[in-house]
């Protein structure tokens, strides 16, 4: 490298949006530039979705983002989902639908897409740079961009620096520092889709796994969820984390949790079940509907007599039991901190970006993707299918001539 380098392109970041816009530049025949300051491209792509890669997901949907409406639609729009199983297809990744729609490489690994990635940019000729943190930009007729040992030139740039989400694998507040130098406000990131600490104790429930309902302010999620030491995680639980995330700063969050969220009416289905089974004691009574551990808990919780059928139960004590079964109250206290955070909910205000193209309305010249910005989804592909979007989009402007 020469001391200073001069390109049509410089993006900041080796992630998601970051190197599909790399490479939709690079086939537009721009000289293409990523920094990168850790050692790999793509770290937080190789831990997606267990390190299998949910890449996105059938439902994709601007109901699923937590972002300007007008942003998210346009974004979605010129980036399907349909468009990003084409794009996969065309780098040559052999994918496979799960359950709720997530889609996976076929492999079962991560490093399908990154790999892919690898071969597709050597082939166009992108240079990527590791270990290269970007520290300061100044911006005049070109954008300079400063790191401890070079510095580099360009026309255009962008950040695709991501958040600071998951610091264990290169996550960290120095995109937000960046986009600041050139102008822009930043919303404080919020950890997201995390798991949910919580002030009751549920220690006797430790590693179970559950189907279940978790309702929050009006707003329904159902899937597993997992007690832990702390409280619960699963993706029912991290599917309410951005709402509750939001709302901490108020003090403490109260959910509700069904434990049948297969029965439409648990009050008359347990009613009948205990005119059906009035002869067994509660343990049995739960038997084949609750895990053994959860009823024992309700049992203690509500007072019920362990020894005694549920005919000689007090009527009180057995309906109290009956209702919270449906609607348990918890407490949430806080999410879990950044290094077990899937997201960032927060980041660089979106009403500073043009939604059509990305650039940005303060800076000409500056294109702003993926999680930098403030934008965040539910979990199951959606987060990375913006991430994709928004690259391709920014890309899309930034193959014109100038």
């Amino acid at each position: 490298m020469n001391n200073t380098s001069v390109y049509d392109v410089i993006i900041v970041g080796a992630g998601a949006s970051g190197l599909i816009c790399a490479l939709e530049c690079a086939r537009a025949k721009k000289r293409v530039l990523v920094l990168e300051k850790s050692p790999l491209i793509g770290r937080k792509i190789l831990v997606s979705g267990n390190g299998r890669c949910n890449f996105t997901n059938r439902f994709v949907s601007p109901k699923n983002y937590f972002a300007d409406k007008k942003l998210i639609t346009s974004a979605l729009q010129k980036f399907s989902f349909q468009n990003c199983l084409n794009y996969f297809s065309d780098l040559g990744v052999l994918y496979t639908e799960e359950e709720n729609g997530r889609y996976f490489p076929s492999t079962g690994k991560a490093t399908a897409i990154t790999d892919a990635f690898k071969a597709a940019l050597s082939e166009q000729s992108v240079e990527i740079v590791c270990n290269q943190e970007v520290l300061r930009i100044t911006h005049g007729k070109k954008f300079n961009v400063h790191t401890a040992n070079a510095t580099f030139q360009s026309s255009k740039l962008v950040l695709a620096c991501g958040s600071c989400a998951y610091p264990q694998v290169s996550g960290s507040s120095g995109g937000y520092r960046l986009a600041e130098q050139l102008g822009h406000t930043v919303t404080p990131p919020l950890a997201s889709l995390s798991g949910l600490v919580l002030k009751e104790n549920f220690s006797r429930l430790v590693g179970i796994r559950t189907q279940a309902r978790l309702t929050y302010n009006g707003t329904t999620t159902e899937g597993e969820i997992i007690f832990t030491n702390y409280g619960i995680n699963g993706p029912a639980a991290l599917n309410l984390s951005p709402l509750i995330t939001r709302k901490l700063s108020q003090g403490n969050q109260t959910i509700t949790l069904n434990f049948l969220p297969q029965i439409k009416d648990i009050q008359s289905f347990l009613n009948n079940r205990a005119q059906q089974f009035s002869h067994r004691k509660p343990k049995d009574f739960f038997a084949g509907i609750l895990h053994e551990s959860i009823a024992n808990l309700l049992i203690d919780f509500k007072g019920l007599r362990k020894n005694k059928p549920l005919k000689e139960q007090s009527p009180t004590a057995l309906q109290n039991a009956f209702q919270t079964l449906g609607k348990w109250p918890i407490t949430v206290t806080s999410l879990r901190p950044w290094n077990e955070a899937m997201v960032a909910a927060g980041g660089v205000n979106t009403r500073e970006i043009n939604y059509n193209t990305f650039e940005s309305c303060l800076c000409p010249g500056l294109f702003i993707t993926g999680e930098l910005l403030d934008v965040d989804g539910v979990s199951g592909g959606f987060n990375l299918h913006f991430a994709w979007a928004s690259g391709f989009v920014a890309a899309q402007e930034l193959r014109k001539e100038n």
